[in-house]
């Protein structure tokens, strides 16, 4: 599990019936993380009671081996402990809980892997928030322990980029992220997903040139990248250019296996061709 390889969602527009559906995830809700104490932003979520009934879900055998790792755990603090407790939240889909585990033991170990545990998890819990409330409070546990990588190894790029996205993303402060993530570009130009996060916050702010340039670098590292030719022939859309736009989801379509992409860009293209003929009548 990498919080590096999540992404900073697009605004679809009209790709919301096609390519959205298949490459890019869902835009969380947006809190104002700094702009309020903290108390307010927790008001309408209990972590304790998201935990609770969490547990209250699971089956019995999962349940009964928590409570009993736990129990050993207020006698001795066993590093590998805190491992299997997380481990089974990680199974049962529940990213959030794991991470506050996996933040327990590093307040125990001190080390940068097991706050990186804790930060990737916290990740992906303020992705999947269902509410904003929700999404403050896995918002700022990530900013957290990733900060906590970051004091123990200023040197990870992948850690200061995870906190560049959730800055931009998840706060009111998303120009301390987009400098995060270009810090991380400066120090390594060749960083392909600092590139990428940064090619969408440009499509976000409607800097459909800066975007494009950002997309074709991650093709120049990583060829493979072929999703790249999606976001590139957008930026073509938006700034009016659908010839070139249809161009790079031509070029897309040759190089992907993905029947369903396929043909939804296909139907993406039928139907912007269709409104560039309404437009010259």
């Amino acid at each position: 599990m990498s919080g590096s390889t999540l992404r900073i969602v697009l605004i679809a527009g009209a790709l919301v019936l096609t390519i959205v559906l298949y490459l890019l995830p869902k835009d969380p809700l947006k809190p104002k993380v700094s702009a309020k104490p903290q108390a307010e932003l927790l008001s309408g979520f209990s972590f304790e009671k998201y935990s609770a009934d969490a547990k209250t879900a699971l089956e019995w055998n999962a349940s009964g081996k928590i409570d009993t790792w736990e129990g050993l755990l207020k006698n001795e603090q066993k590093p590998e402990l805190y491992d299997s407790i997380a481990a089974v939240w990680d199974s049962t889909g529940k990213p959030g809980i794991a991470a506050s585990v996996y933040e327990r033991k590093a307040a125990f170990t001190q080390t940068e892997k097991d706050w990186l545990n804790a930060a990737y998890r916290y990740f992906d819990a303020f992705k999947a928030g269902r509410d904003s409330a929700e999404t403050a409070h896995f918002t700022g546990a990530a900013i957290r322990c990733y900060s906590k990588v970051l004091e123990l190894n200023p040197s990870n790029l992948d850690a200061k980029m995870d906190l560049g996205v959730v800055y931009a993303e998840g706060t009111a402060e998303p120009m301390k992220g987009i400098m995060m993530l270009r810090e991380v570009v400066t120090e390594n130009p060749f960083h392909e997903n600092a590139q990428m996060n940064l090619g969408f916050l440009s499509m976000k702010s409607g800097q459909y040139d800066k975007a494009r340039e950002r997309f074709q670098k991650v093709l120049e590292i990583n060829p493979s990248r072929v999703d790249m030719y999606v976001y590139i022939g957008e930026s073509f859309v938006r700034t009016g250019d659908k010839k070139e736009a249809i161009r790079n989801f031509e070029i897309f379509k040759n190089l992907t296996n993905d029947p369903q992409m396929i043909k939804d860009i296909d139907d993406y293209i039928i139907k912007l061709k269709s409104e560039d003929a309404a437009s010259q009548k």
